[in-house]
């Protein structure tokens, strides 16, 4: 098996992670980057980005470094985030169907890319093209 090809679902993790916790750190930054901005009049809303764009994000691909690290359910969390990661893409592309041109951006083409190669890339273990990824 190909080490480069063993590293894309960790690649994939590391940068899930890192975006998790980034929204931590600076939710202006998380709300930025996914293009919605918190309701200054009710300022919980930077929590929900810390915990949905940042807790969420950061531990979900934390699970799947530790499933690698510890040899144990690598295949069931690969799943998890693939599926994640393609229902992200497959509810953009939805939008920029049924929400017409004003949707078709190329922040959200470029987002449906990244969400597919992420959904790929955790596909690898699942699907077998990846047995052992490195811990």
């Amino acid at each position: 098996m190909s080490t480069v090809l063993s590293n894309i679902p960790v690649l994939f993790a590391v940068l899930g992670a890192g975006l998790g916790l980034g929204a931590l750190i600076s939710p202006r930054w998380a709300a930025k980057l996914v293009r919605m901005q918190a309701d200054p009049a009710r300022p919980e809303g930077y929590a929900e980005f810390r915990a949905t764009f940042g807790g969420v994000f950061l531990f979900l691909h934390l699970a799947f470094l530790v499933a690698i690290y510890l040899g144990q359910g690598v295949i069931g969390a690969a799943a998890v985030l693939s599926f994640g990661w393609g229902g992200a893409a497959f509810g953009r592309i939805l939008s920029m169907i049924l929400d017409g041109a004003k949707v078709r951006t190329r922040h959200n083409i470029v987002s449906v890319v990244v969400e597919l190669a992420a959904a790929a890339g955790f596909a690898l273990p699942v699907l077998g093209f990846v047995t052992n990824p490195p811990a």
